[in-house]
């Protein structure tokens, strides 16, 4: 099959073996700019507020997803929350058994109205419960590189 191979139904569907090279640039855009930014300079969780909708976003945005409203100011939060959900995983992407389980829960982020999905760290998965306490554990200041994996994770406050 070639790359510009056009398929109209799709029983006739075919597969692609091997690699694509594509060459692309990823941008964070201005609001996960300033919250990578201040993640990986301060340690700091950058957030937004719609004066209009009095929604909290995090991380920060520059405009609001329900009434559309510019969001012009950002301010930090606390990065710590509650589990809100969890699951443990016990499996790799290839569903090879991973040597470790881990957890990943959906956090309730503190003073915003999001959640966070990110992994649980320093607890065992026996000991996890909905509406524990969690703060943030960020990788030291010299590693950070500005992206999501400057939070190693979320552990038990």
């Amino acid at each position: 099959m070639g790359l510009t191979e056009r398929t109209n139904r799709n029983v006739d569907l075919t597969y692609w073996e091997g690699e694509i090279p594509v060459n692309y640039v990823y941008t964070y855009g201005l609001g996960l700019e300033a919250f990578f930014r201040a993640l990986k300079e301060q340690g700091k969780f950058l957030a937004s507020r719609c004066e209009d909708c009095g929604v909290t976003y995090l991380p920060a945005r520059v405009f609001c997803e329900r009434c559309l409203g510019k969001l012009e100011t950002t301010f930090a939060v606390p990065g710590t929350g509650k589990v809100y959900a969890y699951t443990v995983v016990h499996r790799n992407v290839d569903e090879s058994p991973k040597e470790e389980p881990v957890v990943l829960a959906l956090v309730d982020m503190d003073g915003t109205d999001c959640r966070f999905v990110h992994y649980l760290t320093g607890v065992e998965p026996g000991e996890v419960k909905v509406g524990m306490a969690v703060k943030p554990v960020l990788k030291a200041k010299k590693d950070r590189k500005g992206g999501i994996e400057d939070i190693v994770g979320f552990a038990p406050a």
